[in-house]
């Protein structure tokens, strides 16, 4: 079977019902992006709004590729930049925590053990809905990729950190119980700091990643060393380094953030 991408018509249905009929959290797009980017206009804001819309509708007909993509189409769906930073520490002995978005298409992140040298896994927090929960741990475990909720994590991390791996973590969701805030986005923001304090306790190599489209069948990985010495970094170091670097992508190309997911739920507005 020919391997193709889901055809243009179909992103647009998504798009127009996503949009124009549902509004699928319409309100909440707006809001997030108007406080994100206070000093842009009324029509800049809708323009984003838009543009993420349009980049949201593509992820839901990348999916079924994702599910399909025969294993030999890997390299072609995904690139990595500087993946000798994982290969060199996993060499060394040294497992890397890499520390990503809700930013471009992070589901690529289910191809990443074909092309790396090391046991990859993923920390995920489980959906509510059953048939996605399962439909979402397919995807991300068809080629390898071994899943660890978040409360199995840091007893896993403990226990197996021997042979060296790749963990990844999604670092970008709402926490309300965090008692760290930082201002991210003209805001002040709970963040999580459970995977500074997971590196430290085991001595992780600590890795920022940033997944861009490359081209229409192709996606871009890349990867920038946030620390090697976890326990040498002041408290909060690591979290601060990753927020920054996550809202200096969201600032470049605002529309492949996930403006829908609620990042702000607590009010920490004075």
């Amino acid at each position: 079977m020919k391997d193709r991408m889901s055809p243009a018509g179909f992103t647009w249905f998504i798009y127009f019902l996503l949009y124009r009929v549902i509004r699928y959290r319409y309100t909440e797009v707006i809001q997030n992006l108007s406080r994100s980017f206070p000093e842009k206009s009324y029509g800049e804001i809708k323009r984003i709004a838009v543009d993420f819309y349009r980049h949201f509708s593509r992820l839901f007909t990348e999916m079924p590729v994702l599910m399909m993509v025969p294993r030999r189409l890997v390299r072609q769906r995904l690139v990595l930049r500087n993946a000798w930073l994982i290969d060199e520490y996993q060499a060394q002995g040294r497992s890397v925590m890499i520390m990503l978005g809700h930013y471009g298409n992070w589901e690529c992140m289910s191809l990443l053990p074909p092309l790396l040298r090391c046991p990859v896994y993923a920390v995920f927090k489980p959906l509510s809905n059953p048939f996605f929960d399962r439909l979402m741990r397919r995807i991300r475990s068809r080629f390898g990729v071994q899943l660890l909720t978040v409360d199995e994590a840091p007893r896993h991390l403990l226990q197996h950190n021997v042979p060296p791996a790749a963990y990844i973590f999604i670092a970008d969701q709402s926490t309300p119980h965090s008692k760290y805030v930082m201002d991210f986005l003209h805001q002040p923001t709970r963040v999580i700091t459970g995977t500074e304090r997971l590196a430290r306790a085991v001595d992780a190599v600590v890795v920022y990643a940033v997944i861009r489209k490359r081209k229409p069948r192709q996606w871009e990985m890349s990867f920038s060393l946030i620390t090697d010495q976890p326990a040498a970094t002041a408290p909060f170091e690591i979290t601060r380094i990753f927020n920054a670097r996550l809202e200096k992508d969201i600032c470049q190309s605002p529309a492949y953030w996930l403006w829908t997911h609620r990042r702000w739920k607590t009010n920490l507005r004075s």
